[in-house]
């Protein structure tokens, strides 16, 4: 239809019509749109809920498995242990010093004379007699035989008056009377000085009587005199050879075959190896818990070993300088490992207090200043704080347990692999190891 052919009513009744129309379709257009999105936003939704091959829930029982925490495995530690004792609880004390031969001797010559053999040499161990030189000994036996002859001499003009002599001894009751006097000078009834006078006394009384007259005839014919020149000859010829006075190791020998020496010179030295002695240095303070007899330990750290040894002697002086007081240990080595000179720690049993609860001192460690032990009880690690009393090396007294339970001898003691264990924690004991004390705690 042709607008300009419509009315003018239809027309303006058409224009709200037309808009009323425009307006329904875009509503109706609008609720199709909506529906449409309600349908997409569902989509996903539905698409969800559709399982999948990985999405399907696992059966009851693995359900069930998945949900109990799996339990975590309690760790297990390796100890030693050791037992509480009581007993003895020794308190060393610690001296330093040097080893010392007691037996050393300077070799010196006596006479003069010419080296003809040298039967040692340096640091040869000879035993004791043993030839270390020999001198020229001509001379000295060209002189033995000439006081032989002297004396021979004498000894026969003496034969000649002999005869002439009457021979008195002497009488029995003056030998009961000098044995008498020596009694009496032992026991100190009488000194030394008053014994020699009675017995000259004595000797006056029976030369009146005759006695000695043998003696006075020796000594006016000179056989005498020609006896003591025999006998200081064959001590010279005995001096030609040089011996060592004890066994022991030569040191110091230096001289050569053919080599003259001199009366008094030095030829070696001898010192014994075997029979040695520590002389250490014990402080004033200490000296009172020290006596002879008792029983030390002596470390020698050149060795890397130490000696069970004994108290045997204790000097009754100190020295000003350093208050101390020289106590000597004396022992034997056969190995010839320990030498003259060599630095020494003698430990030394002092102060004893006796029946003390001990545990070894590997068991105690300080926690927050406090110091601790872990008791073995079952396959647990119980840790009580403790309250300390005096120590050595070996082992510390327990005055009371301040807070954990109770210790008693013969309760087991963790001693290794302990720093790092808490209270309460799993432990398995690998050994039981005994204390190391060496002055004697016992069970």
């Amino acid at each position: 239809m042709n607008p300009k052919n419509t009315p003018l009513w239809a027309r303006q009744l058409n224009t709200p019509l037309v808009c009323l129309l425009t307006l329904l379709a875009v509503l109706a257009v609008a609720g199709c749109g909506s529906g449409d999105s309600s349908d997409e936003s569902d989509a996903p939704a539905d698409s969800a809920a559709v399982e999948t091959e990985d999405d399907k829930p696992a059966s009851a029982d693995s359900t069930k498995t998945e949900s109990k925490p799996k339990k975590k495995r309690e760790r297990t530690t390796s100890v030693n242990v050791a037992k509480v004792v009581t007993g003895d609880l020794v308190v060393p004390v610690i001296a330093e010093g040097t080893i010392r031969a007691r037996q050393s001797a300077e070799i010196r010559t006596e006479i003069n004379g010419r080296i003809t053999r040298i039967l040692a040499s340096e640091g040869q161990n000879v035993r004791k007699g043993s030839l270390i030189l020999k001198l020229d000994a001509r001379e000295y036996q060209v002189a033995a035989q000439e006081a032989r002859s002297k004396y021979l001499q004498a000894l026969s003009v003496l034969a000649v008056e002999e005869d002439s002599i009457n021979v008195i001894e002497r009488s029995s009751e003056l030998m009961e009377k000098i044995k008498e006097l020596e009694r009496l000078e032992e026991s100190g009834a009488i000194s030394r000085e008053e014994r020699l006078a009675r017995e000259v006394a004595l000797d006056v009384e029976e030369l009146k009587n005759g006695a000695f007259r043998v003696d006075m005839v020796a000594a006016r014919s000179g056989v005498t005199a020609a006896r003591m020149d025999l006998e200081r000859a064959y001590l010279n010829l005995e001096r030609t050879e040089i011996r060592a006075p004890f066994s022991g190791v030569v040191s110091g020998l230096t001289l050569s075959e053919g080599e003259h020496v001199v009366a008094n010179q030095t030829v070696c030295t001898i010192v014994n190896n075997t029979n040695l002695e520590a002389q250490v240095g014990v402080l004033e303070s200490d000296i009172g818990n020290v006596g002879q007899g008792r029983p030390a330990l002596l470390a020698i750290p050149a060795l890397g070993d130490t000696l069970r040894v004994t108290v045997d002697v204790v000097s009754p002086h100190f020295d000003r300088n350093s208050r101390t007081c020289d106590v000597l240990l004396r022992l034997e080595d056969t190995t010839g490992r320990v030498k003259p000179g060599m630095f020494t720690r003698a430990i030394i049993a002092g102060e004893r207090l006796e029946d003390r609860l001990l545990v070894p001192r590997e068991s105690i460690l300080t926690r927050d200043g406090r110091p601790l032990l872990f008791k073995v009880e079952g396959d647990r690690a119980k840790w009580l704080y403790l309250k300390l009393g005096r120590q050595n090396d070996y082992v510390v007294e327990v005055e009371r347990v301040l807070q954990g339970g109770s210790l008693s001898p013969g309760d087991r003691v963790v001693v290794s692999n302990h720093l790092t264990l808490s209270h309460d924690a799993k432990i398995k004991v690998k050994k039981t190891v005994p204390i190391g004390d060496p002055w004697g705690g016992k069970e």
